[in-house]
């Protein structure tokens, strides 16, 4: 007779394990209900729906994100082709400069030389 009581003990305690777990596996589960058996319609198509929308707005923004990025990319290509180019006019410029430096330099030396000349010559006479 004992064994009754017993068994229900045991039962009892045995259930205590399952009640104790945490609902945080439930929490984490998508929002979409899924029927076990593929051939089941009673999927809530509200709650796919939603879901699914909730994704084409996260994509949506994703997507105008990356077209702003490239239109910025394209604006600075433009702004770096444009400093290119002057790079170009100031490298020529600077070339222009360093060759008439380098031609009034060799005329200070001529007249330079010139001027010792006429210096020897003026001092021997």
């Amino acid at each position: 007779m004992r064994l009754l009581p017993t068994c229900a003990l045991l039962l009892s305690l045995s259930a205590i394990p399952g009640l104790c777990q945490s609902s945080n596996a439930a929490a984490t589960t998508t929002h979409t209900v899924l029927p076990a058996n593929a051939n089941d319609a009673s999927v809530d198509y509200s709650a796919l729906r939603q879901h699914l929308a909730e994704q084409n707005k996260v994509l949506q923004d994703q997507v105008t994100t990356q077209r702003a990025v490239v239109k910025k990319n394209q604006i600075l290509l433009k702004e770096a082709q444009k400093l290119d180019a002057s790079n170009k006019k100031l490298e020529e410029e600077k070339k222009k400069l360093e060759t008439e430096n380098t031609d009034l330099e060799k005329q200070r030396q001529a007249l330079k030389a010139s001027q010792k000349l006429v210096q020897t010559a003026a001092v021997s006479n």
